[in-house]
């Protein structure tokens, strides 16, 4: 099925910013969700179910697992979906209640084994579902020279998302913390109230990410849609030594992510512990990353999308690569101690974060680019699993290059992660572009 057409112009249209708008709240929700989901599921059986990191390691394996089977499979499945309502509408509404829910129902949990059920089974379904249909949803909506726009719009609003769910994050101990002591040390707990709160606020997010997904959403007639096929049919079509052939610029924009992200792995174990350990204040901080960096990484990205758009993919990315990966490697002359350099911060923390959130949605739209029409889903499943490859390696890496106890390891982790970034580049470079427009937009 070809993406829905628009007549040939030279603006988007109101029709295809209203779709990116919806599609953009559907991430917004999901951003919020994956923040507490990631940071506040495991804190909860440390803090109140007071278990040991071996019960937390076996919870984040499960789900991991889980979600590398589940969007594979849910991708085949919203491809061969034929409903009134659509492919991609009925994962929104089944995903974001049902994830929405469980999250909820975590808060209120005193087993152990009912959240692993929740957090490892019952989320990583609806999560996984849902996140399979808004990825597919995209190239479905958007043809490719309005695509860079529309991706552009998406993830500026998942990213506002960001930014809601950090700063509950960062007040979240001063609005529901209270102090133990743990041996020699006092540290702070946030109570389960807090976390009633707190998980409440993560899984209504994807409850209303899922329901505007249904309602909101425009997908094309099921009619026009190839035949449905069996899951068993798709798997041999898909892994046939012929078929694989054809999708060798799939494959190696695969690679060329899997190594960019690597770098964004590396940097992201340690992130918040350079981060908070530098003598900054919460104004400092709150300056730093919510007035300056977040702002640019907005801009940056709705460039980015808008340029891939006028000028093709292939002469943005390289470029912009370079020049982020330039000023994430100096992040370390921030120094610390008597040589903390506070306007070093405000220079290099926007590098940082735009390496981090900034290149998602220029990458996806290259990707999305190279899917075959008919088989979306299962293809952004296969990509789905490629960046699991790279948060082992990069947190492998990281690992070992950073001394937990010293740090001033930990802005190793910024220049290391930039050679990742620069190491993508020449493999950028080997993908064909996919938009050459003779008319710029």
């Amino acid at each position: 099925m070809e993406a829905i057409k628009e007549p040939k112009q030279r603006k988007f249209s109101r029709f295809l910013l209203l779709q990116a708008l919806v599609i953009g709240f559907i991430k917004m929700g999901e951003s919020v969700f994956f923040f507490f989901e990631q940071n506040y599921l495991n804190l909860y059986l440390v803090q109140v179910l007071n278990k040991e990191a071996i019960f937390v390691s076996i919870m984040v394996s499960v789900s991991a697992v889980m979600g590398l089977i589940l969007q594979f499979l849910f991708g085949i499945i919203s491809d061969n979906t034929r409903t009134k309502y659509g492919r991609r509408r009925p994962f929104f509404i089944f995903g974001g209640i049902l994830a929405g829910i469980s999250m909820i129902t975590y808060a209120f949990s005193g087993s152990y084994i009912l959240c692993l059920i929740l957090d490892g089974i019952i989320i990583a379904i609806g999560t996984n579902s849902y996140l399979a249909a808004e990825r597919s949803l995209i190239p479905d909506v958007f043809e490719p020279e309005y695509r860079g726009r529309a991706n552009g719009i998406i993830y500026i609003l998942g990213n506002i998302g960001l930014v809601i769910a950090l700063g509950l994050f960062l007040v979240s101990e001063d609005l529901f913390g209270y102090d133990i002591e743990v041996g020699s040390q006092t540290v702070t707990y946030i109570s389960q109230a807090g976390f009633i709160a707190l998980l409440s606020i993560g899984g209504g997010f994807i409850i209303l990410g899922g329901i505007v997904g249904f309602l909101f959403v425009k997908e094309a007639n099921v009619s026009s849609f190839p035949p449905k096929k069996k899951i068993s049919e798709e798997l041999k079509e898909t892994f046939r030594i012929s078929e694989l052939k054809k999708h060798k610029e799939f494959g190696k924009i695969i690679i060329a992510i899997v190594v960019f992200r690597t770098g964004i792995s590396v940097i992201m174990p340690f992130l918040f512990n350079y981060i908070l350990g530098l003598p900054m204040d919460v104004v400092q901080l709150l300056i730093a990353i919510m007035v300056l960096s977040f702002p640019l990484v907005f801009v940056f990205t709705y460039l980015m999308g808008k340029y891939s758009d006028k000028f093709g993919r292939k002469r943005m990315i390289p470029f912009a690569i370079l020049f982020v990966a330039i000023g994430t490697a100096v992040t370390p002359l921030i120094g610390l101690g008597d040589n903390f350099k506070y306007w070093l911060v405000l220079l290099c923390f926007p590098f940082v974060m735009i390496s981090i959130l900034g290149f998602d949605g220029s990458m996806d739209t290259w990707s999305q680019d190279l899917l075959p029409e008919n088989k979306r889903g299962q293809f952004n499943g296969i990509l789905n699993i490629t960046f699991t490859v790279s948060q082992i390696i990069g947190a492998f890496i990281s690992g070992l290059v950073v001394d937990t106890q010293d740090p001033t390891t930990w802005g190793l982790i910024f220049p290391i992660g930039a050679i990742f970034f620069v190491l993508s580049i020449p493999l950028f470079m080997k993908v064909k572009d996919t938009l050459k427009n003779e008319d710029k937009i």
